[in-house]
């Protein structure tokens, strides 16, 4: 069966990590946060919004991106944290 491709985003949007599956499968927030950067368009950005519980995304998001999107090939422009969400979670953006 083939996968199906996701259509890119036509501007700037946010994916919402923040929730109790994502605190205790950091795996999956990763894997996400690459989709995401996948699926936005060159020129626009994405912010990924991580739990409080996973920390500061400095600490460990950010370096693990910046060695995933080298691995994949994705071209990305900076990827920068934002800050912290009135509600605990962490904002990253990531520009492509």
């Amino acid at each position: 069966m083939k996968k199906e491709i996701a259509a890119l985003k036509d501007g700037d949007w946010s994916l919402n990590l923040e929730d109790a599956h994502y605190e205790t499968h950091p795996e999956e927030v990763l894997a996400e946060s690459v989709e995401a950067i996948r699926r936005t368009k060159a020129g626009r950005y994405v912010n990924l919004v991580t739990p409080g519980r996973l920390g500061d995304p400095r600490e460990w998001l950010i370096p693990q991106l910046i060695a995933l999107v080298k691995y994949a090939d994705l071209a990305v422009r900076e990827i920068r944290y934002i800050d912290e969400c009135g509600c605990g979670g962490h904002v990253t953006r990531v520009f492509r």
